[in-house]
């Protein structure tokens, strides 16, 4: 890029060069001043004669011819000094002031055409993506590819596909707070009208959710704006898949998928989608035939109240005895205990799993304060129950301890 700004440098300073050439080299006298200045040697010459015809007739004396020959001389000097210098003096400032004009706009000018409608951005774009293949293929680890990347990108703020690598290499390495802010920072170095600035929209979305851990109001806001900008986007498509599927509205989230395939290109993407629309379609022959499942019922203990918390969240699930791992389950609001629900196979964790291929499960209900599977201090359970599995599966729950 140095290179590319010091030959357009030398260009116009070439340029220029010409244009102060024309300024300040000699400037011949034009042909008209030539013929008048001519015509007044003819009259000197003329008048000349007749002086010295009269001297010559006695018509004046010698000293009046040195006298008329002295104002001669001195007419045609004059004439011939004010017809030069006003030639001169109106080359230089009618044309030299149109030249120091033009030297001065030119590379103006020269700059603002190339920004305006030159390739200026594209050029910077194809140095950008030059600049971080190069990183990328001298980092010999992720660590290290996240350190040179962020060290260019002091230096060259205004890449957005180094910010976007960036974002993605803080991602894969699980540093998702890193990865949003990355995130952010190739979002507003690309247009906001653009296809570019959509992907990342949708991108950007993925990496809120990875991070908030479920559907927050600001990733479903970043879904809503790409898709406003691109209805095919292939992230914000995914995420609303999986939305879907989460409600179990199993026919949404395989319409999603689809809408989704066409530009998921082939791999990794491609396969995860091909996945998801195949377990989608086996949980809806499941719903058909919902099988065995079991009544459950939750509440708390007389006396216990549930700790104020925004992100409490009631889970209730079946596992089999002596294993740690559930085969079933499912969250609810705790706000709303005392209440009823069904475990059936549509909530299994594991694909094919069914209630019915087992003897006995053990059920039991957790309000988890922080939001997340996994038992912390302050969260309350209930006694895990063993219910026989059969026509009729029945089991109340009652939470009544808070673990310390």
């Amino acid at each position: 890029m140095t290179e590319l700004w010091a030959a357009i440098a030398l260009l116009l300073c070439m340029a220029s060069g010409f244009v102060w050439w024309a300024l300040w080299r000699p400037v011949p006298a034009p042909q008209d001043s030539n013929k008048r200045q001519q015509q007044t040697i003819g009259l000197y010459k003329t008048k000349l004669a007749e002086l010295e015809q009269e001297l010559a007739s006695a018509t004046i004396s010698r000293s009046d011819y040195d006298q008329r020959l002295a104002e001669t001389q001195r007419t045609l000097l004059l004439e011939t000094q004010n017809k030069a210098t006003l030639n001169t003096s109106r080359g230089q400032s009618q044309g030299g002031l149109i030249l120091v004009f033009v030297a001065l706009a030119l590379p103006v000018a020269g700059l603002l055409t190339y920004f305006e409608l030159g390739a200026h951005s594209s050029l910077e774009q194809r140095v950008n993506m030059q600049q971080t293949r190069a990183i990328t293929q001298q980092s010999e680890s992720l660590p290290q590819l996240i350190e040179a990347l962020g060290v260019a990108l002091e230096s060259q703020p205004n890449n957005p596909e180094g910010w976007y690598l960036l974002a993605n290499s803080y991602m894969q390495n699980e540093q998702t707070q890193q990865g949003i802010a990355a995130f952010e920072q190739a979002l507003s170095k690309v247009q906001q009208d653009s296809g570019q600035h959509a992907a990342l929209l949708g991108q950007y979305a993925q990496a809120l959710f990875f991070n908030d851990g479920d559907f927050s109001s600001r990733v479903n806001q970043a879904i809503a704006k790409a898709l406003a900008q691109d209805p095919q986007d292939v992230s914000a498509l995914s995420l609303l898949g999986i939305q879907a599927f989460e409600a179990q509205n199993y026919n949404a989230a395989i319409g999603f998928w689809q809408r989704a395939l066409p530009r998921a290109g082939e791999g990794q993407g491609q396969s995860s989608l091909q996945a998801g629309i195949a377990s989608a379609q086996q949980m809806l022959q499941q719903s058909s035939d919902p099988g065995v499942s079991i009544a459950v019922t939750v509440n708390l203990v007389n006396g216990l109240q549930l700790p104020a918390s925004e992100h409490a969240v009631l889970f209730v699930y079946a596992k089999q005895a002596g294993r740690p791992m559930p085969l079933f389950a499912t969250k609810l609001d705790p706000n709303n205990l005392p209440l009823n629900l069904t475990l059936t196979d549509a909530m299994a964790l594991q694909t094919g799993s069914h209630i019915g291929n087992y003897q006995s499960l053990d059920v039991m209900a957790h309000v988890a304060l922080a939001g997340v599977p996994g038992r912390q201090a302050g969260d309350l359970v209930s006694p895990s129950i063993t219910v026989l599995i059969g026509n009729d599966s029945k089991v109340d729950l009652t939470i009544d301890q808070i673990l310390k």
